[in-house]
């Protein structure tokens, strides 16, 4: 059984100075799945989904996004297939959800006959006439993946997106997760490992910018589980 990988990354690096925010970092993201970068904060995990995205330049590496490479004459398009949402929600506070979505998608390119398609599926159709400074913590994430969503990408690309919610919030974005995974290959974030595990087919943990261990949460718990200390 052939699975198609979306994002592979050959010795990915970004270095500031002497210092290495991501080293020599090795993915292959297969197409279809729920793929997690878990770490502590400052582990690397947002520059490489800023790389992965080609908003920042590798200080070395290459990657590979849905079988082309990643580089400034491949960009937009590849953009345009893919969906995203880095850091904190997007969105203008003194706008509606209905135009913010209208200008995202006026930028993608994307017909707006696809923001009423969006909006239903983050549960936020009955307050896209609301102004976005109104909204929730929950619903501006929730809005920031509707607008990742907008011209229906292959693969989707969230950082940290339960950060500062609350439990329930939490559950919401993370049952939300699990409902795109059945047309997009989803890639996260978390430095929490319980949050994500239960999403996740496959996790990366990340430290200092390096591969730690890579595998499905069974192989993961299996081989990060405690031995037992010697009395």
């Amino acid at each position: 059984f052939f699975m198609q990988t979306v994002i592979t990354t050959k010795g990915l690096c970004k270095a500031y100075g002497r210092q290495f925010a991501v080293d020599h970092l090795d993915l292959a993201v297969p197409e279809g799945c729920v793929y997690g970068f878990i770490g502590p904060n400052g582990a690397g995990k947002s520059t490489t989904m800023k790389m992965l995205l080609g908003l920042i330049h590798p200080s070395a590496g290459q990657v590979t996004l849905l079988g082309q490479p990643m580089n400034a004459q491949n960009r937009l398009a590849l953009l345009q297939k893919t969906g995203s949402l880095i850091e904190s929600p997007a969105g203008y506070g003194h706008l509606t959800g209905q135009e913010n979505l209208e200008i995202v998608a006026d930028l993608k390119g994307v017909p707006r006959k696809d923001i009423a398609r969006v909006l239903d599926i983050v549960h936020l159709t009955g307050d896209k006439y609301r102004k976005v400074r109104e909204y929730s913590l929950g619903m501006r994430q929730r809005l920031g993946i509707a607008q990742a969503l907008l011209g229906n990408p292959r693969v989707i690309i969230l950082d940290e997106p339960t950060v500062g919610l609350d439990p329930l919030q939490i559950i919401e974005i993370r049952d939300l997760i699990k409902e795109l995974a059945r047309a997009h290959t989803v890639i996260l974030s978390s430095h929490i490992l319980s949050e994500v595990q239960e999403v996740c087919d496959h996790l990366l943990i990340i430290h200092h910018g390096k591969k730690v261990a890579a595998g499905t949460p069974e192989e993961l718990e299996r081989s990060l589980a405690p031995t037992p200390a010697l009395e």
